[in-house]
């Protein structure tokens, strides 16, 4: 695996390099896409060598769905000349069954994951099962058209407002202050409060048909790795900044690897 070490993610021409581009499709500081970028390479090791079907974590699943992109770069620079072997890509037939599969395939990896390397895989980059496979709801979101505030962000500012409009209450009774002072505190409160209430109205009042369908689609596997004899299908390939997916004709044979994202745990 010392040529996958050595591989290059980055064109050294390319004004929207990969590592920028998956940087921004994630939110994620440039320092954290190129740590997230080397945990993908460790678990393309893992792929090849632990013997066993692997999932990736989120993060490293992000980066796998963004190389898939780059159909010459993956195809032929990393799975033919590189590591010898396809490694496909498929998400989850959703269901109880396959959410306990990835979900033992995930601890798996993260055993193997510290056998292999010696050290065990970073928290951040390689939550624990039960956060890797939390239930979410991942949406394709235009920053530039809506403002995007965590869930969390908006119960510490409820509570806040709720706590100065108490503390407000108290002084205005202990020093028999103007009213309308409290009236003037209580607005943005309220304002606040109404925003938080529509929040969880939009979003956590779907039916119970879309929650029921969320919880069979939501499952823990995306992908499964073939390994196999690859012939690359150079007709169907992009260039490398290509942004559109396609394929190679690869024959394969076995074994499976799950992960999130694209099936499960997130979404395609």
């Amino acid at each position: 695996m010392h040529r996958l070490a050595h591989f290059e993610f980055d064109l050294p021409d390319a004004a929207f390099p990969f590592s920028r581009r998956l940087a921004r499709e994630n939110g994620w500081s440039h320092h954290f896409t190129l740590r997230v970028i080397e945990e993908y390479k460790r678990f393309l090791i893992l792929c090849c060598d632990a013997g066993h079907p692997v999932t990736p974590s989120d993060h490293v699943d992000q980066a796998w769905h963004l190389h898939l992109c780059y159909t010459r770069s993956y195809w032929e620079d990393l799975c033919r000349d590189t590591l010898a072997k396809p490694i496909h890509h498929g998400p989850t037939k959703g269901g109880n069954s396959e959410d306990n599969k990835f979900t033992d395939w995930y601890q798996r990896t993260l055993t193997s994951y510290q056998k292999h390397f010696g050290q065990a895989p970073p928290d951040d980059i390689w939550p624990p099962s039960k956060q890797r496979f939390a239930r979410r709801d991942f949406r394709r979101i235009d920053a530039s058209s809506h403002l995007i505030i965590s869930r969390k962000t908006l119960r510490t500012t409820a509570i806040a407002s709720a706590a100065t409009l108490a503390l407000a209450g108290c002084t205005s009774a202990f020093v028999q202050a103007d009213p309308s002072f409290l009236i003037i505190l209580a607005i943005p409160a309220l304002f606040i409060f109404g925003i938080v209430c529509l929040i969880k109205a939009v979003t956590g009042g779907s039916s119970k048909k879309l929650r029921s369908r969320r919880r069979n689609d939501n499952s823990s596997g995306c992908g499964g790795f073939w390994i196999g004899s690859c012939g690359s299908n150079n007709s169907n390939h992009n260039d490398n900044d290509s942004s559109g997916c396609s394929s190679s004709g690869c024959s394969s044979s076995s074994s499976g690897c799950g992960g999130g994202g694209c099936g499960g745990g997130g979404g395609d």
